[in-house]
């Protein structure tokens, strides 16, 4: 194609028409569970049991399967292999393209696209629209979209060829996003086999021979009360002094506060009530009172110490504080400084192998979430074939 001709295709205009027009479109049923031959039979069906299924491109296997005796005494169908589903209520918008004929639940849309509509297109475009899918639904206890709003359903429909460009350009970024997903958990999984070994003394660095002792946690960490460091506004922004918590989301958010502020980092936060704890190396001020400030003692290296923690086997069982009746008193055995710092440096390395492996995740999904707004919206034009549209 040369220049000319590709600037000409890049012109055509899209046009906006309703999916009903270029796609047919059905959804499922579920077969009469107490009739065990309608079950386990050979047609793949896909229900909410799959969701963790969906968002991933093709689906091809599913948790359940029916029996022609099960299709036939319902309302299901077998939708052909290469057409589109879309969950329209508990997990809205999560969607797939099936990878074999397949039956679905009532839960689902699924769309059979024809000559004018390619699949994966239809596929990135339902993805892309998640955030409204979500937005407009309904519902007190379980959220749905009803069946007229797909009936009144538009999309915007590029040259076919260019709708397999947008969607083939599309998959090449989540092709690299599954292999960095792969390689990011390959190495979580080479650190975690590292803690175990090194952590416990089943394996040893060279040059370090002296036996371990049994200390406890309390041995080997003061704790701090937070009651100083709280922040006194929930009012939040994107800049200023993070506000820690010990639990999953970690950040809560930034203040503009500028008293009672921890600077004394490196150390440890814990959570006196679920025992999570996190490693804190930038000063920060905290969010809840149920939370120890844990340092080193003298003698101990605070990064083994926290690795150390991480392979504690503790069972939260009832809602109590926990650091100084039952957690402190934990022994583990643990070698000299010098091993403490030695087996700390190597997990280090780890750790920063799985941050840049993090980070460079982080990039290729933003830089797919930026194609999807410049392709799907015709913001950015890629070159195609004329084609009737």
């Amino acid at each position: 194609m040369t220049d000319g001709e590709s600037a000409r295709v890049q012109s055509l205009p899209w046009s906006r028409v309703a999916l009903d027009d270029v796609a047919t479109r059905g959804s499922g049923h579920t077969p009469d569970k107490k009739r065990e031959d309608y079950w386990n039979g050979s047609i793949p069906w896909v229900s909410l049991k799959d969701t963790f299924r969906l968002d991933q491109g093709l689906v091809s296997t599913t948790t359940e399967t029916i029996t022609c005796m099960g299709l036939a005494n319902s309302s299901a169908v077998v939708h052909s292999k290469g057409s589109v589903v879309l969950l329209r209520d508990a997990g809205i918008g999560k969607s797939a393209v099936l990878g074999t004929d397949m039956a679905v639940s009532q839960h689902f849309m699924a769309w059979n696209c024809g000559p004018r509509l390619d699949n994966w297109y239809l596929y990135y475009y339902l993805q892309y629209m998640k955030p409204e899918l979500e937005r407009i639904s309904n519902g007190s206890t379980i959220k749905t979209i009803g069946l007229e709003y797909f009936r009144q359903l538009e999309i915007p429909l590029p040259p076919i060829e260019e709708q397999r460009l947008i969607a083939q350009a599309l998959r090449d970024a989540d092709d690299l996003i599954v292999a960095l997903e792969r390689m990011l958990a390959k190495k979580r999984q080479i650190k975690q086999g590292v803690m175990q070994q090194l952590l416990t003394g089943r394996t040893r660095l060279p040059g370090f021979a002296k036996p371990w002792g049994m200390k406890r946690l309390g041995e080997l960490l003061a704790y701090e009360q937070p009651g100083r460091y709280l922040v006194s506004s929930a009012e939040y922004s994107d800049v200023g002094t993070p506000v820690l918590t010990a639990g999953k989301t970690f950040i809560l958010g930034r203040t503009a506060e500028t008293y009672g502020i921890y600077n004394a980092v490196p150390v440890i936060i814990f959570d006196d009530f679920t025992t999570a704890s996190k490693l804190v190396t930038f000063p920060f001020k905290a969010k809840s009172s149920a939370m120890k400030i844990l340092s080193a003692r003298s003698g101990v290296d605070l990064r083994y110490a926290y690795e150390r923690m991480q392979l504690i086997d503790y069972i939260v069982v009832d809602h109590k504080r926990r650091w100084i009746a039952e957690y402190s008193k934990i022994e583990v055995e643990v070698p000299d400084e010098d091993e403490q710092r030695a087996i700390a440096s190597i997990l280090d390395q780890v750790d920063m192998e799985v941050n840049k492996l993090e980070d460079r995740l982080a990039k290729v999904r933003a830089v797919k979430t930026g194609l999807m707004q410049q392709l799907l919206t015709g913001r950015t034009r890629l070159p195609a074939k004329e084609s009737a549209a």
